[in-house]
């Protein structure tokens, strides 16, 4: 049976700083520090607030965060298609919600704003994803892409090359399509499917390098494969919670 959370979607501008410091320590939960701290949270809150950029909260009936993720979004133009990348930068939740069904549906109340904001353009997410964010992400969209599959499509390069070199331009190495020097979160492991770990094992494939820090960036579109996909998980969900 699922906990109950609160999803809350807030321009990044207007979070409060105890509630933007509760998920930077969230986050600290899940990770081994590189660097000081001090230094950690200037760049956590650098990356967390800007324009055009929101945080969506999951909440406990106590107020408490139990999770979140981080939206930047950057409008594209790839030939004639004219595009809108939904960053996520951050993406952590304590374990016991992890793949809750509202952290499933939350990301549609982005569409809105997002045509409003940028007019009529295809949508998509992109992030850097380590194992456990790469398995999560491709099973719930159905599809991900990024630079080192042969399948990608030239628009979903140019994309995530464009993602890239913006956001990560002193760590993107676009000759192998990656981006290095992450923290390398703690305890990165896979659910037991079998479905799961077949994931996990193409990830292996494609960034055999990441756990010296080294993040693979995706890319997953908004559509008909995206619904689907969401529609049956959350029904699955819903027949465990009966």
């Amino acid at each position: 049976m699922s906990r109950p959370l609160r999803v809350l979607l807030l321009v990044s501008h207007e979070v409060p700083e105890e509630r933007l410091r509760e998920i930077w320590r969230l986050r600290l939960e899940m990770l081994t520090l590189t660097r000081p701290e001090a230094q950690d949270w200037e760049e956590f809150r650098r990356a967390v607030v800007g324009p055009d950029r929101y945080v969506f909260v999951f909440v406990d009936p106590q107020d408490v965060a139990q999770g979140f993720f981080t939206i930047a979004m950057l409008p594209v133009e790839v030939g004639r298609r004219r595009m809108l990348l939904m960053f996520s930068k951050f993406f952590y939740f304590r374990r016991a919600y992890r793949g809750h069904p509202k952290t499933i549906l939350a990301p549609w109340r982005l569409l809105p704003i997002a045509w409003r904001g940028h007019g009529l353009r295809s949508l998509h997410f992109v992030t850097t994803a380590f194992p456990q964010s790469y398995v999560s992400l491709t099973r719930t969209s159905g599809r991900t892409w990024s630079l080192r599959d042969d399948q990608a499509p030239t628009w979903a390069r140019a994309a995530l090359t464009q993602f890239a070199q913006t956001f990560y331009p002193g760590s993107f190495d676009s000759e192998e399509g990656v981006v290095r020097g992450a923290n390398v979160a703690d305890g990165e492991s896979m659910p037991h499917s079998a479905e799961a770990r077949r994931l996990a094992q193409r990830y292996e494939e494609l960034n055999p390098t990441w756990r010296e820090g080294t993040t693979l960036p995706i890319l997953f579109s908004v559509d008909a494969r995206l619904v689907r996909t969401n529609a049956a998980r959350v029904a699955r969900r819903a027949l465990r919670r009966d």
